[in-house]
């Protein structure tokens, strides 16, 4: 038996055990939509032929022989009403979870939740649902309005798409995460080197899944599913089939000027969070292609603010988060930040950091710069067939800078994964490299007093004279001669 990895990389596949385990399941519930269409089509004709479907016990009166008194009246006299305003409150807190809703419409999986996650269950009063319409309609929209949603594989997120749009189009953040799966055909041990977190006493042992060895062509050897899910992650972001939509747009084969584009699953998502689970340095090949086309390009510019833990340190790791950074608006915030957990064979473990500030921010394609100034930046897919809109700015008044001006930008940022609004400070940021200012400072200030005599730099984009002024065109190859 082998110890460590003379085996790294692994291949890079999607397993077909796994696989068919799970159309194996999508095909019951296919068949369940399809006894549940049944039942309500018999539940319609016993309706229209005023038939009971359902017998409803009704309360004994009391008996005529027997005493009235007060509390046999009260038994039978309808409760006080509250007003609609204080029972739409109520509604409001009893539907909102302190914690993040793990795999909505779907079972959660024990072995992909955190020990807090198993034991602090999302505390919803879900049976006011069933009370009337009225609480059932303003209450499944106060449901998927004011809570958040965690997603542990990408079945579960594609079976979100089984929620009617008028809800999915209320969701503005999830959290996807993304657990590294590995195969082998031999049995040999695979550890993670302990430099993956500080707080690692020694290498931590990987689940390995054990898979025949076939006598195929297909791939041997140690595999792992994790750039594929991430990818299929993505794919279940893309527009689910509407039937009614469809419907509406009369689509026709020799008619298709009429057809209406389909929503994506979460239209109107502003925040991404994805947290990378046992991914180190030098254990995976590089991403598939499919992962530049669906970041920058299918689901390009459609974020205000992604926040990645976890993503390796390497060559490999980098391409993704410059990958995954095609997600993000012009003038949107990219959030790096290193592993938060770590799955062991009981299950997930959590992992802390000592310092609060564990972040590296970027903010990407902040700046319009004409072609001549492609030195910036160059690393970030640019749009320039459509126009979309930047984002927003961040709410609430930041604190003075003598270095804001039009080459820097104000962001709140975190100081660590999953604090709220409340807890986010003001960060100033460099336009040009998309940096923070205070890492840059140096840099972009070394040529403001280039020439004594006529005094300092005037900006050549806004015309101002401001710390980190842009050279005019003739000067723009002293940045060239930097080492």
């Amino acid at each position: 038996m082998s110890i460590m990895n003379p085996s790294w990389p692994a291949w890079e596949c999607r397993d077909q055990t796994e696989q068919a385990e799970a159309y194996y399941n999508h095909h019951l519930r296919a068949k369940n939509r399809r006894l549940q269409a049944e039942n309500q089509a018999l539940k319609r004709l016993l309706r229209q032929n005023n038939v009971e479907w359902q017998s409803q016990p009704k309360g004994k009166a009391p008996s005529p022989s027997r005493r009235v008194t007060r509390s046999t009246t009260n038994q039978f006299s309808p409760p006080p009403l509250l007003p609609v305003e204080i029972q739409l409150g109520i509604l409001y807190y009893a539907l909102q979870s302190p914690h993040p809703i793990v795999d909505p419409l779907t079972k959660s999986r024990l072995d992909r939740m955190l020990p807090h996650e198993k034991s602090k269950r999302p505390n919803i009063a879900i049976h006011f649902l069933a009370t009337c319409r009225a609480f059932l309609y303003e209450g499944n929209r106060m449901l998927w309005s004011n809570n958040t949603f965690l997603f542990t594989s990408p079945a579960t997120l594609k079976h979100f798409a089984e929620l009617d749009s008028c809800y999915r189009h209320q969701v503005q953040h999830v959290t996807l995460r993304l657990i590294a799966r590995f195969y082998d055909d031999e049995d040999r041990v695979h550890r993670l080197p302990r430099t993956y977190h500080s707080s690692l006493r020694g290498p931590v042992k990987l689940t390995i899944q054990r898979r025949p060895k076939e006598k195929t062509l297909a791939r041997r050897g140690f595999r792992a599913y994790a750039w594929y899910q991430l990818v299929d992650y993505l794919e279940a972001l893309l527009p689910p089939h509407n039937p009614d939509l469809a419907a509406a747009s009369n689509w026709t084969a020799s008619n298709s000027s009429h057809t209406v584009p389909y929503p994506r699953l979460l239209p109107l998502l502003e925040s991404l969070r994805i947290d990378f689970v046992n991914f180190t340095d030098d254990l995976f090949q590089y991403p598939p292609p499919q992962l530049h086309d669906l970041a920058s390009h299918q689901l390009g510019c459609m974020l205000n603010e992604l926040i990645l833990t976890g993503v390796p340190t390497d060559e490999c790791g980098t391409r993704v988060t410059t990958e995954l950074s095609g997600l993000l608006k012009d003038e949107g915030l990219l959030l790096d930040h290193g592993p938060v957990m770590v799955g062991r064979t009981n299950g997930l473990r959590p992992l802390t950091y000592d310092e609060p500030d564990n972040y590296s921010y970027k903010v990407v394609r902040a700046m319009p710069l004409p072609p001549q100034h492609q030195l910036f930046d160059d690393m970030h897919h640019r749009h320039d067939v459509v126009d979309f809109p930047p984002a927003p700015p961040d709410e609430g008044e930041p604190p003075f800078s003598m270095y804001h001006s039009c080459r820097t930008i104000w962001k709140k940022v975190p100081l660590k994964p999953g604090a709220s609004d409340e807890k986010r400070v003001w960060k100033l940021f460099d336009r040009i490299s998309g940096l923070p200012w205070d890492d840059v400072q140096l840099d972009a200030t070394m040529f403001d007093d280039l020439d004594d005599e006529e005094g300092p730099m005037v900006c050549e984009n806004c015309g101002d004279i401001h710390p980190g002024a842009l050279l005019p065109d003739e000067l723009m190859d002293l940045y060239d001669d930097e080492p």
